[in-house]
């Protein structure tokens, strides 16, 4: 079994090297299009709202979706409502509950983001054969799930 140490040719290395360089390409895009102080996690977090608008999304849902503790998605939430990405609104059957909706001006740039997520994933994807995608996808969700709770 391979190690999973922090030397270069280990899992955790090159995991957190490879969120780096995907965190650095996607950012800047993101300000390329004029989206200010937006971080990746914010434009995929407003990506997946916009994908599900009508149904009614709760932070346990984010929480759930990107794998991010409460605490940090609390701040993350605070952050894109001060700067007016999205709303939090009490829930109709339960009032303790906050829906999570995306604003007017996040909606703006919903095409520039999915665009951006587009030309990231093809220039991720560059010369891997469809078979070892899947592999990779696969590895990845068993990973996820042995570190879950």
């Amino acid at each position: 079994m391979m190690s999973g140490s922090c030397h270069e040719g280990g899992i955790i290395y090159q995991v957190k090297a490879l969120d780096h360089m995907l965190r650095r390409r996607m950012e800047g895009l993101i300000r390329e299009s004029g989206f200010e102080g937006v971080s990746m996690i914010n434009g995929l977090i407003i990506a997946y709202l916009a994908a599900n608008e009508g149904k009614d999304i709760y932070q346990k849902d984010i929480e759930k979706q990107f794998k991010i503790g409460k605490s940090s998605l609390a701040g993350t939430l605070k952050s894109m409502e001060e700067k007016g990405y999205i709303l939090r609104q009490a829930g109709e059957e339960d009032s303790r509950l906050k829906k999570v909706c995306i604003t007017d001006k996040a909606k703006s740039y919903i095409q520039k983001i999915e665009q951006g997520q587009l030309q990231i994933e093809e220039i991720l994807c560059r010369g891997i054969a469809q078979e070892e995608l899947e592999t990779f996808l696969q590895v990845v969700k068993k990973m996820q799930d042995n570190l879950s709770p």
